[in-house]
This record gives C-alpha cells, structure tokens and sequence, in this order.
C-alpha cells in the first residue's frame, strides 16, 4: 500500500512541490495565458527524495525548465509519424556538411557555425521533438531567447537563423520530414546600414558605421608596426584584404615588379585583382627577407604563405575540436567545433587600443578602400579589387573586361585621397616657374 503522506522537501531551496495527487509539480506564470499552470514531473511515491524528478532527461524539471519558461514544454509530444526527430535530422545534417567542409566545398569557420548553433536550437526544443511538429510559438520562443538570454545582435540572429532554415531544409529535401510553419517572428533582421543606424539611435548608442581611417591615422598604426604588420596594414587599406585573406596569401598571387595582385576570395572565391603601391611593395620586400620568410621560401618556393610568425605558422589558422565521448563502452572522438586563431585581428586590435584609437578593427581598412575608392567613379574596377560580385540580372549580359590601367587608376585615386600631394603640387608650381623665367621665350613673354 502506498504511503498518502507527502514527502519532505530535501532542501529549502528545492524548485518541485509534493502534490497530493501523487506527484512532483511545480506552478509556472504563463505571461500569455495571464494564469499559472502546473507541471507534473513523476510521482514522488517512487521518487520519494525527487532526484529523477529534477535530473530525468525526458520528464526532469532541468531538462524542461527552458521549454516550460518559454511556453513551448513539449513532454507529451511523441512521434506519431515517420518524421525524424531533431536529434536524428542533426545528426545526419552535421555529417553532411563535414563531408563537404572534407571536399573543400564548405570552409570550416561555416561549419564551426553549424556545430555551434544547430546542436543549441536543438538542444533547445528537445532531441526527441518531431522535426515536423515545430509549430509558430516554437520560432517565436527562441528568436527571444537569442535576444534576451544570449544578448546577440542582429548581424549573429540573422547569421543563426539562416544556420537553422538550412538545416530543416535540408530534411525536407530529403523526403524525411515537412517543412514547419515558422511564424511571422522567424524572420532575419534588418541589416543594411539605415536599420543599424536607427536601431543604434533608439538605443542611444553612438553610431561608428561610417567611421573610416584618413592617411594621418594610417601613419601611426604603420610607425607603430613592426616589419609584417607594416605590410598586413598597408594591403588592408591598398587591395582590402580582411584578416583571413592575409593569412592565406602567397606569394605567387604577387608580382612585385609590376605590383599586380590576383587573389580568389576564400569566402566566396570571386576572383579579384589589386594594383599595389610602391609603398606597399617596398613593405612586402622587407618582410621577404625575414629569416622564417626566407627559409619558408627556400622550402617551398613562390608557394609559401606570406606572411608567418616567429614560429613558422600561419597568423590565420583554423583547427577542428574534439571531444571524447563513450559510445556503447568504447572512447570514440566527437568533433564539436572549430576554432579559429586569428593574430592579425587580436594585435591589431591591442595597436588601436594603445593608439587610441576607438572603434577601429582590421575590416576598417577594407571599408576605407571601398568609401575613398569610390571617389574613382569606376564601380567595374572597385568591385573587381574588392572582390563583389554584382548579383543583378544585368551582369549576366555584361562581358566588358576591366583593365589593368583602370585597376591601377582606382588604387591611385585611394593613395591620393589619404595622402594628399600639396607639397609636391607647391614643388611642381615653383619649378614650372623658375623654368619659364629662365627660358629666353618665357622671359620675352613676362616682359611683354
């Protein structure tokens, strides 16, 4: 015979309740219902000290607390169809997108992000939720977690959200289950530069979005630089090449005599082109004969990275993380994420910051190509150094090929704006003067 007597709470600060009905509850607020409700979590005549009902990974109270807080508790949803379960359809998503990471079709920062963010929605509605039974209340409770308890903005909800539409996709074009409903909220925010500047207005936050370096600026990060920084720095604000672009770069993508750059985009693998100044040229010869440059060089030629520490190792790199997990007994090794070490940005940043210069991240340098360089009025020839590609109808009818004199056009009009040639323009006025004083036919014309 079961015993009716209520059992005792095993510490004051115990979250469940002993109901009289025989079972561990606890009452929640509902903020949409405007009413508590309560939740069930196993009977307490068995789980007398309430240990399965705190720790169970189905029917626990931590395993459901997020889904109860958000009004999305899904316990009692079983699979009535032959749809696949989140946890199934992650699985087999992950190891699609390894395999292309492993084909070079994929690069591995993407699928840092799948690993990062797919396994946390899922975590978030449960591994044994149907994949076809999300419903509108579902998306809208966790487009508000990624704001209020994981405080992202809107660049990373966007970025996250595309992450999640990917991988139910990918289901549904497998056959295995049907796309759910998402929702008016499942929507990708606003990120073009006029929403950024409200939503930072309405916050009261000051707005750097069109915050670029002039020439005087780029003087002192270059004087504080040492020989390789001094180069990264300069093809950032000559060709805008980001971070991962100067880590990756060769030196068979570079003609120094000419000062021609050809260089596919990682990211996207647009071909661009860049015209480099002489005094970027003459940075690039320095960090050439470093000893660890001249020895990577004697090892693999042209081939070798441009850029490399002290150690020999790239300033970029990326590296896949794993876990050790047992499955069924045996030690096997889960790959959980990638990480990225990236120097260039990490001393970049503390060069700023001892310069004080606020706001200021590598990137900048590459927005300040994109806004000077449009002082050139040559969309064609910006875009081609940049790397864009015109996503308009119209390119697929335009076969006009950009030069190269257009190329060095633009990267002379950039140079020119940062640092402008008044002292050379006062030379150049003078010495014109003195020649038309001292030629016989100039002097017969002041006379005249």
């Amino acid at each position: 015979m079961l015993v009716s007597i209520p059992p005792r709470l095993p510490n004051s600060d115990f979250p469940l309740r002993p109901h009289k009905n025989g079972h561990w509850y606890k009452s929640v607020w509902n903020r949409r219902l405007k009413r508590s409700e309560q939740f069930y979590f196993g009977s307490w005549h068995e789980d007398p000290k309430g240990e399965r009902a705190m720790i169970d990974p189905e029917i626990g109270w931590l395993a459901r607390r997020d889904g109860i807080r958000a009004g999305i508790d899904n316990v009692n949803v079983r699979v009535a169809s032959t749809d696949l379960t989140l946890g199934e359809l992650m699985g087999r998503f992950l190891t699609h997108k390894r395999a292309k990471c492993d084909s070079h079709e994929l690069a591995m920062s993407t699928l840092g992000g799948y690993l990062t963010d797919i396994p946390a929605f899922v975590a978030f509605m449960k591994p044994g939720m149907p994949a076809s039974g999300l419903k509108p209340e579902h998306f809208t409770a966790y487009m508000n977690h990624l704001v209020v308890e994981r405080k992202l903005g809107r660049f990373a909800r966007k970025r996250i959200r595309a992450y999640i539409t990917s991988f139910l996709r990918f289901g549904v074009k497998n056959g295995w289950i049907t796309m759910p409903n998402t929702g008016s909220d499942w929507v990708a925010p606003a990120t073009d530069p006029d929403s950024m500047r409200q939503a930072r207005s309405r916050a009261g936050a000051r707005d750097y979005s069109s915050r670029i370096l002039d020439g005087k600026e780029v003087d002192r990060l270059l004087d504080r630089a040492q020989p390789a920084f001094k180069a990264m720095i300069l093809l950032g604000v000559n060709c805008g090449l980001g971070p991962a672009d100067i880590g990756r770069l060769r030196w068979n993508m570079i003609d120094l005599t000419t000062g021609r750059l050809q260089y596919p985009r990682p990211k996207t693998g647009v071909l661009r082109v860049g015209y480099l100044w002489k005094k970027t040229r003459a940075a690039l010869y320095r960090v050439r004969e470093l000893k660890h440059n001249r020895e990577a060089l004697l090892k693999n030629g042209d081939e070798s990275l441009v850029f490399l520490t002290r150690k020999s190792r790239p300033y970029y790199r990326e590296r896949e993380v794993f876990k050790r997990i047992i499955v069924e007994g045996k030690p096997v090794m889960k790959l959980t994420g990638i990480a990225i070490d990236n120097a260039v940005s990490i001393t970049f940043g503390r060069m700023t910051r001892e310069l004080g210069m606020e706001k200021v991240g590598f990137y900048r340098l590459r927005h300040t190509l994109k806004t000077i360089g449009k002082k050139a009025r040559d969309s064609e020839a910006l875009n081609l150094m940049m790397g864009h590609r015109d996503s308009g109808t119209g390119r697929v009818y335009d076969h006009e090929e950009v030069n190269w004199k257009r190329i060095k056009r633009v990267a002379r009009v950039v140079y020119r704006r940062l640092w402008p040639t008044t002292k050379r323009m006062e030379d150049k006025i003078q010495s014109t003067t003195k020649r038309l004083f001292e030629n016989a036919e100039g002097d017969r014309y002041v006379a005249a």
